[in-house]
């Protein structure tokens, strides 16, 4: 079936498109061709395909949450390649297989009972808020060791003390070797 007027939004065989598909079948049916793989298979043309990323569902069992919103909000798809195809997605009311990124890698030539309702991009992922900032990537942690100038009086008392103490350890050394030696 030839799908020219059918907005892709990408190219088929990118591996981040999710295909969407309606099938001519109830819906036990359609959930076991979607676990069949070869029947899967011939139905998409011949192409391979990984049945673990295909899934067919009831989109009246959306509700008012709709197969846009399933496709945009639950399976990630770009909203701006979904949104031209919104009213034809939503009144959808039989059964739909939702193929996943990397399900196929090639693009799919649909036979009865699939119909191709439309390919989309996958979301670019982006970052929920502002860029997180850590007092220790500023160098202002507690964990940073003091400069030389950041010495305190105690810690150079201390090494005066330390020096002294030598010194006094130095002398009587030096007054014990006299002692002995005269």
């Amino acid at each position: 079936m030839p799908d020219a007027d059918i907005p892709t939004g990408t190219d088929p065989r990118n591996a981040e498109t999710i295909h969407v598909f309606s099938v001519d079948l109830a819906l036990p049916q359609a959930r076991a061709l979607a676990e069949d793989e070869a029947a899967l298979s011939a139905a998409l043309g011949g192409i391979a395909v990984d049945v673990s990323r295909a899934e067919a569902i009831d989109p009246r069992g959306l509700a008012e949450y709709g197969l846009s919103g399933y496709l945009t909000d639950g399976e990630g798809a770009s909203a701006d390649a979904v949104l031209p195809d919104e009213p034809r997605l939503d009144a959808a009311t039989g059964p739909v297989l939702v193929l996943r990124p990397r399900a196929v890698r090639a693009a799919p030539d649909p036979e009865p009972p699939l119909t191709l309702l439309g390919r989309y991009p996958m979301e670019a992922a982006r970052p929920a808020g502002a860029p997180i900032r850590a007092a220790s990537a500023e160098g202002s942690a507690a964990g940073t060791p003091p400069s030389p100038e950041e010495r305190t009086r105690s810690e150079r008392r201390a090494s005066g003390l330390v020096a002294m103490a030598a010194l006094a350890v130095a002398l009587l050394v030096a007054f014990i070797v006299w002692a002995i030696a005269a």
